[in-house]
């Protein structure tokens, strides 16, 4: 056998060995991912917090981690992620105990009969790869403002499932849109982490605008 084709044959031996171990690996890094809170790094594990203190720490981690994408066709916007201990003292991620993210916006400078224009926006609470985010929930703007102005209820999948609802719209669609609460909430328990307008400014030291 020449060298030349021995070479070749450990390369492909090499090359299928290397892309069989990183498929296992992927799958063990998904695996510990989606199981194991303590996979998380350290200083967003607030699991030795309890009462206001660990309220007081998730919420600035949610607006610490506030993260506000545009593309062409629309805006995302994503949050921090955490490790808790629930109710029943399990160490959890914060996706895993509370799997809705819902944001509410009111239109800035206008009203329909003394009411502002609202906006709010519900998708599933689903991590990054490094468990330190929570994914963005994201707003088709484009398609948004190619439909008719009014109240009603859009359902999007631009990657995930996102519920989009108005309410008291004008003749024509708000531009600029303030956010009055971030929640995140177990379905299951009935309850919620809810943040409201005034400390998402006290925390991040100026408003969220949503610019359309």
């Amino acid at each position: 056998m020449s060298m030349k084709r021995y070479f070749g044959i450990f390369g492909i031996l090499f090359f299928s060995f290397f892309a069989g171990y990183s498929a296992i690996q992927y799958q063990n890094m998904q695996y510990q991912i989606s199981r194991d809170p303590a996979a998380v790094r350290n200083n967003f594990d607030f699991s030795h917090l309890r009462g206001e203190q660990l309220h007081q720490a998730v919420r600035q981690r949610l607006l610490a981690g506030l993260d506000l994408q545009k593309t062409s066709e629309g805006s995302g916007i994503g949050l921090g992620h955490f490790v808790f201990v629930n109710a029943n003292g399990e160490k959890k991620l914060a996706c895993q105990e509370f799997g809705k993210v819902s944001l509410s916006f009111e239109a800035e400078g206008m009203s329909v009969a003394g009411d502002k224009p609202t906006m709010e926006i519900e998708g599933r609470c689903e991590f990054s790869a490094d468990m330190t985010r929570i994914n963005p929930l994201f707003i088709p703007v484009a398609k948004i403002l190619g439909e008719n102005p009014g109240d009603g209820e859009f359902h999007f999948k631009e990657g995930s499932d996102v519920n989009v609802r108005f309410a008291n719209i004008p003749e024509a669609w708000p531009r600029l849109w303030l956010l009055k609460s971030v929640k995140i909430i177990n379905e299951k328990a009935s309850e919620a982490v809810v943040i409201e307008s005034d400390e998402v400014a006290r925390v991040l030291g100026h408003p969220v605008v949503l610019n359309f």
